[in-house]
């Protein structure tokens, strides 16, 4: 409504971290944010007066971003063209919708501080919304569409290759996408799963099943029999909370399901992971030639005392 002041959520002054699965409604403004880096996904705002207001930031990446029915998709004008506060932001595989202005910002050849006001789109859809970015002053640096357009990738900012810095704007070459990191047009992407529909009877704790997570005794042996058990049965390994001791790779079955309470830990220790010129993993996903996937979340993987041989995960595991 007009004269609205409410605002959903703000975040200012921290260092970095990660944000995803939310959906606005109205406001003046949905998201107001301030901080070094960040990245979010999977965010739908509708019908705000600005969806969201970046006041500052070191370096920001935004996924599957999709703003509906707003005056201002994004707005990074902050400090105004001489004294611009937001670093960098990417904004990729997202879309604007029946948005006056979709993307504000304060770079132009001379705004102030010179590396500081980067922008770079790549595979954002545009449907309805006349200006798709503006820069200080109100001028139209990419006009939008009333119909229905794909940014390919558009930039503003420092260009380092071949030659630099050189203050660039306007559009550029999309960076290539492997067929196998895709789902459609997009990067494939997924929300950390949560297992809400797992009967207790397709859960199997390490620690009911012997392990000890106390951060001393050796676990090494009872985690690779619960790690092939729960794969070949097809049920979720679940870390409850604690410091696992292994002296030795823990390896990772294909289609393995794994989760951790509370940011469970592995903990490489010992001989086995004290030689720099003979690395070895501490977690070893699939072995050379075997594919398939695995799902695990929250969960640390980490070290104890001379461990200069140690590599925390090594990925052998193909796609399907």
């Amino acid at each position: 409504d007009n004269g609205t002041q409410h605002q959903a959520v703000f975040i200012e002054s921290g260092s970095g971290g990660f944000m995803n699965d939310l959906v606005f409604y109205g406001g003046n403004n949905a998201m107001v944010l301030g901080n070094q880096q960040f990245t979010m996904r999977n965010l739908t705002f509708h019908n705000a007066v600005t969806a969201i207001n970046q006041l500052w930031d070191w370096g920001w990446t935004y996924k599957n971003v999709n703003i509906n029915n707003c005056s201002v998709g994004l707005n990074m004008a902050s400090g105004g063209r001489t004294a611009q506060s937001v670093g960098s932001v990417t904004f990729i595989d997202s879309s604007i919708s029946n948005t006056a202005i979709g993307i504000i910002t304060a770079h132009d050849a001379t705004s102030q501080p010179p590396t500081a006001g980067s922008l770079i789109l790549e595979n954002v859809k545009l449907n309805n919304v006349p200006t798709a970015i503006q820069g200080p002053g109100a001028t139209v640096a990419l006009e939008g569409t009333t119909g229905a357009s794909t940014i390919a990738a558009w930039g503003e900012g420092h260009s380092y290759t071949p030659n630099g810095p050189t203050n660039f704007e306007g559009p550029i070459a999309p960076n290539p996408r492997p067929g196998i990191l895709l789902s459609g047009d997009k990067y494939y992407e997924r929300s950390k799963p949560q297992y809400e529909n797992y009967d207790v009877n397709d859960i199997i704790s390490v620690r009911s099943a012997g392990a000890a997570g106390d951060g001393k005794t050796d676990d090494t042996d009872i985690l690779n029999k619960l790690l092939a058990r729960a794969a070949n049965s097809r049920k979720l390994l679940f870390f409850d909370h604690g410091d696992y001791k292994v002296t030795g790779t823990l390896y990772v079955p294909p289609g393995s399901k794994i989760v951790g309470e509370s940011y469970s830990v592995i903990l490489a220790a010992g001989p086995y992971f004290s030689d720099m010129a003979n690395p070895k993993p501490v977690v070893q996903v699939g072995k050379t030639g075997e594919s398939g996937r695995i799902e695990w979340s929250d969960m640390i993987v980490s070290t104890q005392g001379a461990t200069a041989g140690a590599i925390l995960v090594e990925w052998n595991l193909a796609a399907y």
